[in-house]
């Protein structure tokens, strides 16, 4: 059955979460680690065509992947992949390349669907929760215990990370503002030669630096727009050069264009 994309969609800190129905799009790779669990099947395939079906799925960064068919009561989750939770769930996930791999071996959640609007809820453990008022505050609430829940971070260890390449994540978005994100300048706020940063920071991330980089930059784009930017004055101010090129780099990640979703997404505060 052909669904259209239709929800709401809430960001923080190392997380974009959406929830609603998710449609087709065409084959792309971000730089997150993704995250889909829906109360229906889906189907996706990998880069080279093959086919999974299924009610929860991980991806990892940089993976190619399309969805051929969507669902309805979906929790589509992308986090940052060089946060804990991130980092956490790809660990445990044993995702890889292949369509295959991408259907989690957590048989007690992946089962349950999302159905956030019927569980009683604490308060998040990682991730700060929607303000109250909201049509939608209290199922996103909900589903950001459920992110926790599948990264596993409810109470369980957390993965370690090199203090460089922490203080890398942390100094970067302060960067963008500057302007373009060079390799020699990180490595200096952090106190190490490039070539040693680029090595830490692919292996405790996933992803070379600048990819993560991009990927920052259209978060910020999306949390221009969320406050309420066009499309265009969102792209600049996160560094793009122009709403095309801004467009064309979304539709890489995504799969569709930034406007498609933008008129299809209630955005949370």
């Amino acid at each position: 059955m052909s669904h259209l994309w239709r929800g709401w969609c809430l960001l923080r800190p190392g997380v974009l979460l959406y929830g609603g129905t998710i449609g087709t799009t065409q084959l792309h790779a971000h730089h997150a680690v993704h995250l889909i669990v829906s109360a229906e099947p889906f189907t996706m395939a990998d880069a080279h065509g093959r086919r999974l079906t299924t009610r929860a799925a991980v991806i990892p960064p940089d993976t190619g992947h399309a969805v051929l068919a969507g669902a309805r009561g979906a929790l589509l989750a992308q986090l940052d992949p060089g946060s804990s939770p991130g980092r956490s769930l790809l660990a445990h996930s044993g995702a890889g390349a292949d369509a295959s791999t991408w259907s989690p071996p957590f048989p007690h959640l992946a089962h349950a669907g999302p159905s956030p609007r019927h569980r009683q809820v604490a308060a998040p453990l990682t991730f700060t929760e929607p303000s109250n008022g909201h049509e939608h505050s209290f199922e996103a609430a909900a589903a950001l215990k459920i992110v926790e829940d599948w990264t596993g971070h409810r109470g369980a260890e957390v993965i370690p990370i090199h203090p460089a390449v922490e203080m890398a994540i942390a100094v970067i978005p302060t960067l963008l503002i500057g302007g373009p994100v060079r390799l020699d300048v990180v490595a200096a706020a952090v106190h190490l030669s490039p070539s040693r940063l680029a090595h830490l920071f692919s292996a405790h991330v996933g992803i070379p630096l600048r990819p993560y980089v991009r990927w920052q930059r259209i978060q910020h784009a999306i949390r221009l727009v969320a406050a309420g930017e066009t499309l265009t004055m969102a792209a600049h101010s996160a560094g793009f050069t122009d709403g095309s090129h801004f467009t064309r780099v979304f539709r890489r990640n995504f799969g569709t264009a930034p406007s498609t979703l933008a008129a299809a997404i209630d955005w949370l505060p």
